[in-house]
């Protein structure tokens, strides 16, 4: 478990290194069961990335095929309050899990980016190419089930604005 010092330190260093991300937002994250304030949420054009709570739980929807991708591979878990959903959660054990949760938010930064892009326009992103550098080694297993989910012939539309 992490100690108090340890909790403020890994939310730090989360949410310094996400918020640098083109295109996030930071915002306050509401809790699903008391409407209060825990935490922060970060969004990409209006989708929610994943979201950090009080105590450093990550919280993130995936789809359906990539959750249990990461999960056979012990990389994240079922959500208990949404089990048949995409929704994942990791909780870190220590400091050094801080390298995993950014991954996971970057799996998902990535997965949200280009589905606003055609395969072709994806391929060429020299953004997304740096993201996916970032990524390190990831599995075959992840990686070509986020390959799967990007195929579209054309991209998503952008929210409308003041939806």
């Amino acid at each position: 478990m992490l100690t108090g010092k340890e909790r403020e330190s890994f939310a730090l260093e989360v949410m310094e290194e996400v918020r640098r991300w083109p295109g996030v937002e930071m915002r306050p994250h509401a809790s699903a069961v008391s409407g209060e304030s825990d935490g922060v949420e970060f969004r990409l054009s209006g989708r929610q990335i994943g979201h950090l709570h009080s105590d450093c739980g990550v919280h993130l929807s995936l789809t359906k095929a990539l959750k249990e991708s990461v999960v056979k591979e012990s990389l994240a878990e079922p959500l208990p309050l949404a089990p048949s959903s995409g929704w994942t959660m990791f909780n870190p054990m220590n400091a050094g899990d801080v390298a995993r949760a950014i991954w996971l938010l970057r799996l998902n930064y990535i997965r949200l980016r280009r589905q606003r892009l055609t395969p072709l326009a994806s391929a060429s992103s020299e953004l997304l190419q740096q993201h996916e550098a970032a990524l390190g080694t990831i599995s075959t297993g992840v990686a070509s089930v986020l390959r799967r989910t990007q195929l579209r012939s054309k991209p998503r539309p952008m929210p409308e604005l003041g939806a």
